[in-house]
């Protein structure tokens, strides 16, 4: 499940194993996002916020292989589902007979992630849409104080899809 934070590699250049040319390696370092790799058993689109599936860690106190199971974030449903953890990197369909791998984002930055407020300017902190928008972030105000999930990367005007960098909850 963990993927590893250990080597932080911030190099832009290398060298080739076959020529000992200097070669490329991009334009950004690159251990800036990280992802894990999680179950589900529900239907999750790439960019919605997932949560850990409350129902199963109670079935699987120990930490188990079920607890590792995840499903979209919603702030009103029963059983919880406000354990943010990151955002699906991909979407993934998975059922309880046929649970499904999906890789979750749970730091750095991930795009295209669902506001549902009506604006929202560079820097702003997001937390899981009180109002019950499944999947979706809304600003942090003093009216709907909650967990910060993350950072606006971008202004925008209206509700939509949104930048943001997700800070690590320590999984």
């Amino acid at each position: 499940m963990a993927t590893t934070n250990i080597l932080n590699y911030l190099e832009t250049t290398g060298k080739s194993v076959t020529t000992g040319a200097d070669t490329q390696l991009g334009t950004s370092p690159l251990n800036r996002l990280q992802t894990e790799t999680f179950l589900t058993e529900t239907a999750i689109t790439a960019g919605q916020l997932v949560s850990v599936d409350a129902a199963k860690l109670s079935t699987d106190a120990s930490g188990g292989l079920t607890a590792a199971t995840v499903i979209t974030a919603d702030f009103n449903t029963s059983p919880v589902r406000k354990i943010v953890v990151g955002v699906a990197a991909e979407s993934v369909t998975g059922t309880a007979t046929a649970p499904a791998f999906v890789k979750v984002i749970v730091r750095g930055p991930a795009a295209a992630v669902p506001l549902a407020t009506t604006s929202c300017a560079v820097g702003d902190p997001v937390v899981l849409d009180t109002a019950g928008g499944t999947g979706a972030c809304m600003v942090n105000t003093a009216a709907n104080i909650g967990h910060v999930v993350g950072y606006a990367l971008e202004t925008i005007a209206a509700a939509g899809p949104l930048k943001i960098y997700v800070l690590s909850n320590g999984i």
